[in-house]
């Protein structure tokens, strides 16, 4: 009989299959202490729990955990950027974003990415898989182990992948991060990020959880948008801010958009004023960021379009924040973390392709 990854059980889930191996509800509080709190990897460690039953835990389960491949730390800003290995062989990247009052985790959801977003250096890869929630969970508890003064109080759903696309399993993930027993870190300290999957949005928006939700929009103009983000031709603009509405009028919670600037094509005023008039009436903010440039060297791929865009000048910036302002936007700018050492999505595992 093939066994299970414990991780991928919620806390109710694990009282249910220790009921039927004979054992007490109340261990599995006691498990997922061992699993995310300490961050075991063998049932032997779980010393208070008895060893009949650690036995029956050995035969139906196991537990899973990723190995370092590569990692690299910003001189600038300490962020840290980890190439994990997956017990069958594939690879993810997840990011420690440290800063004065908070620490965050950068997720990956799947290994690779479908969805081919222009600048993104995820989509060179292809799809592979579907990340389980207990390799979601990994990444977490990886750099917990590395990092153990770090004590971990946000997770962004943000790294390679779309996590709409493995909507059950991000969610699985996302309710064991949230549970007291585990990691015990706050829905509103969770935030899921998705490239406009219509369907995911409005699945989340009645499962009642207080996570963020941010849509990467990158351009309030169709046909640029399209090439962008490709998939805006399935889930156009006018049909992704109905959805977006429909999301906060439900929740009453706040979007964030993210936009991302690339000198020439999306960060203009113009743009900005279109990017305003879009969002009018929708209870949001808006993230921008500065296009961390992928390296020409970072790939031992064919060019990709994504190496010919660069970052707006600081004057084109200010001018386009300035421009929201006063249309009434709500936005930040936000500086771009661990530039020095392409945290990027994908770009680690496409450099360490190249130089393998």
């Amino acid at each position: 009989m093939e066994r299970v990854g414990i991780k991928n059980l919620t806390r109710s889930e694990l009282e249910k299959a220790l009921a039927g191996l004979g054992a007490e509800r109340y261990r599995a509080r006691q498990i997922f202490r061992w699993l995310y709190i300490v961050g075991v990897r063998s049932f032997d460690e779980m010393t208070d729990i008895p060893e009949d039953l650690r036995r029956k835990l050995k035969a139906k389960f196991h537990i899973t955990h990723a190995a370092l491949l590569d990692s690299r730390r910003s001189s600038l800003d300490s962020t840290t950027k980890y190439l994990l290995k997956l017990e069958d062989g594939n690879t993810v990247e997840a990011v420690l974003l440290p800063e004065e009052r908070r620490n965050t985790i950068c997720l990956s959801s799947q290994v690779g990415c479908k969805y081919c977003c222009g600048f993104c250096a995820s989509s060179i890869f292809g799809f592979v898989r579907n990340l389980k929630a207990s390799e979601i969970l990994d990444e977490a508890i990886f750099i917990k182990r590395e990092r153990p003064s770090a004590q971990i109080t946000n997770l962004v759903f943000m790294g390679i992948g779309e996590p709409f696309d493995n909507y059950n399993n991000v969610l699985k993930a996302i309710k064991i991060f949230n549970d007291s027993a585990a990691f015990n870190i706050g829905a509103r300290r969770i935030t899921v990020s998705t490239c406009g999957i219509i369907p995911g949005i409005e699945r989340l928006k009645n499962e009642g959880l207080q996570v963020e939700l941010s849509v990467s929009l990158h351009s309030a103009d169709d046909s640029k948008r399209s090439k962008l983000v490709p998939v805006n031709k399935i889930y156009p603009l006018k049909e992704l801010m109905k959805a977006a509405r429909d999301y906060t009028d439900k929740t009453s919670r706040i979007i964030t958009f993210e936009y991302v600037m690339l000198r020439d094509v999306n960060s203009s005023k113009d743009d900005a004023g279109k990017l305003a008039r879009l969002l009018k009436g929708i209870k949001c903010k808006v993230n921008t960021i500065s296009y961390n440039r992928i390296s020409p060297t970072a790939t031992p791929f064919k060019p990709m379009k994504a190496r010919d865009y660069e970052a707006p000048s600081e004057a084109d910036v200010k001018i386009f924040i300035r421009t929201l302002k006063e249309e009434g936007v709500n936005v930040v700018h936000r500086k771009s973390k661990g530039a020095d050492i392409e945290a990027g999505c994908g770009q680690l595992k496409a450099s360490r392709l190249k130089n393998a």
